[in-house]
């Protein structure tokens, strides 16, 4: 197996053919590129990092088994965001189900003041406001902000023209500036 960083590796096609052929290592890279995007697209479902962490899990192990009905592996980062969504959506209908089963609190066991303290960091804060803007504001954000060489990454993946991608970036920024309260100072 190769040591060498993630984005030495050749482009998404070659990776994917390369599995397809039977070399792991070449889904290694695939998993080392993007697995902080999907990380984060799973995040936004969940609001939850252990969580996130599984479904991202999943997420690969679902596209590793199905890598061979991906028809164009140009597309690999697309289609690999797509079922991190569609694992997400599973997801919080079975969440949903989960909760119509529970009982409610026991009011002896709530905090008496009703508070939250971590509603009250700046860090909680922003990330309830991602979680609140659009799907693909919130798809160019992670992308931007997470991977190596984001405008090439993020716009392929969104399938958006470098400067359509960069409106839609421009937008989420404005949205949660205007949702935690900045109107000066450092950009979002």
């Amino acid at each position: 197996m190769e040591d060498r960083p993630p984005q030495a590796a050749g482009p998404d096609a070659d990776r994917v053919r390369a599995t397809l052929a039977g070399d792991p290592a070449a889904f290694g890279d695939l998993y080392d590129r993007y697995a902080r995007v999907i990380r984060a697209v799973c995040h936004d479902a969940t609001g939850n990092l252990a969580e996130a962490q599984d479904l991202s899990q999943e997420v690969f192990l679902r596209a590793y088994r199905n890598l061979a009905t991906l028809r164009d592996a140009e597309r690999f980062a697309g289609w690999l965001v797509g079922i991190a969504r569609m694992t997400c959506r599973e997801w919080r209908k079975q969440a949903a189900r989960d909760r119509r089963h529970r009982r409610p609190l026991d009011p002896d066991r709530v905090d008496p003041d009703g508070q939250d303290a971590a509603g009250d960091d700046a860090a909680e804060q922003l990330l309830q406001a991602i979680t609140r803007l659009p799907q693909r504001e919130r798809l160019a954000l992670h992308l931007f902000y997470l991977q190596e060489r984001p405008a090439e990454v993020a716009q392929e993946t969104m399938r958006l023209s470098r400067s359509g991608f960069y409106r839609v970036l421009d937008r989420a920024r404005r949205r949660l500036r205007r949702a935690i309260g900045l109107t000066h100072g450092r950009a979002v």
